[in-house]
């Protein structure tokens, strides 16, 4: 029998590192051929060209699509989108699979998802049916689950969304959020020595992203949080590099600008994955707005000083505090931290035991499906019983 062909299609630091155990399971598989379709920030040099990272996992690439990212303007990531959607196309109609895995929300991913759907390669959505009001993350994501056939949600809220926009019940599987437990098994040898060396409990880590869809200006958001750290100079600051969603390049800019000019604060534009979780996990807090501090650092004992809007709509735990992007809500959460720490137990919502061997399983019974001599989507494909 022929090996399945599965690919999963990436173009950033975070999808490849929320993916990267589950991949592993699959490329040892012998039935199984995988391939990774590398693109966006992962091969830009602005954003630190990360291929290296999967290069050095020793995943096979089947091909590196590089896009004109200009996160100046939406015009500028309409622009990215488009091109996204031309190569990916091209690619799709030379190129098949009989399942395309594809995580999330991000801009660049919708063009392929797109491509994939119009030249009938069955998709698996991951991390679907969850809410981010405030960025254009809310719409792409569900317009990426109309395009798939099968869904593997972080919880069974999110399941029932994937349900509520149409998909049947039987092809949506509430399987937790692999971050949740990916986190919890550091390998201390890929853990920078930079990280190594940081004073444990006596530093935070910022993480920044713009906000899409609200009228806020990011610079003005992100000096909020830069006054409210001026105002703790006794502790130690680590900043992560902001992603490509527009105007993420005027946040990177504004917070290089800080760190040049302060000596307790330092700066990576990337850490592979098991130094951000083994850097997260000996900080006092994860500050900011990123989607690891809800799903990944409760995992890691860890609270989020959760700021803006950016997240508003996402289940959460009791380690998220949330606060508006103003520098007094941001300095009485760090106080709260710092003076009078909580020392109740962190709640994850996402995590579920075994999630890595869970994800693969469920896989394997997908492939059962696309075995049934479908390489395209033929029209008998829409009448098969999709109970798994």
């Amino acid at each position: 029998m022929s090996k399945t062909k599965i690919a999963f299609v990436t173009g950033s630091r975070a999808d490849y590192g929320i993916m990267r155990h589950y991949l592993g399971k699959l490329k040892e598989d012998a039935s199984i051929d995988l391939e990774l379709l590398v693109t966006g920030a992962l091969l830009d040099s602005r954003f630190g060209k990360q291929v290296s990272l999967i290069e050095n996992d020793g995943f096979p690439i089947g091909v590196e699509i590089s896009l004109p990212i200009n996160p100046s303007s939406n015009a500028g990531v309409l622009h990215t989108m488009a091109v996204a959607l031309d190569k990916f196309g091209e690619y799709f109609q030379n190129h098949c699979y009989n399942l395309l895995l594809v995580l999330g929300d991000r801009y660049e991913i919708l063009p392929v998802a797109l491509a994939a759907a119009m030249q009938r390669i069955p998709i698996l959505h991951i991390h679907g049916g969850e809410a981010t009001f405030a960025n254009y993350d809310e719409f792409i994501r569900h317009a990426i689950t109309k395009m798939s056939w099968f869904h593997f949600t972080a919880t069974e809220i999110y399941r029932k969304r994937v349900i509520q926009l149409g998909e049947a019940p039987e092809r949506v599987f509430n399987l937790g959020a692999l971050g949740a437990e990916n986190c919890l098994e550091i390998n201390d040898a890929l853990v920078p020595e930079t990280v190594k060396k940081m004073p444990s409990k006596q530093y935070f880590v910022v993480l920044f992203h713009p906000e899409t869809l609200t009228e806020r200006n990011p610079v003005e958001q992100v000096n909020q949080i830069l006054l409210a750290v001026k105002k703790h100079p006794e502790f130690e600051y680590v900043f992560l590099g902001s992603n490509a969603d527009t105007h993420g390049d005027e946040i990177r800019q504004a917070i290089k600008s800080f760190v040049s000019a302060n000596d307790n604060a330092k700066y990576f534009e990337n850490l592979p994955t098991d130094g951000y979780h083994a850097l997260l996990k000996n900080s006092i807090c994860l500050l900011g707005n990123s989607s690891s501090g809800i799903i990944e650092a409760p995992s890691l004992g860890i609270y989020t000083i959760n700021v803006g809007d950016r997240q508003k709509g996402r289940v959460r735990g009791n380690s998220v505090i949330d606060v508006t992007c103003d520098t007094a809500s941001i300095l009485s959460a760090m106080d709260q931290l710092t003076i009078k720490p909580e020392v109740n137990p962190l709640e994850n919502p996402y995590y579920q035991p075994n999630t890595v061997e869970r994800y693969y399983r469920k896989t394997k019974d997908i492939i059962k499906l696309t075995q049934e001599g479908i390489t395209k989507f033929p029209k008998a494909f829409f009448d098969i019983n999709f109970k798994i």
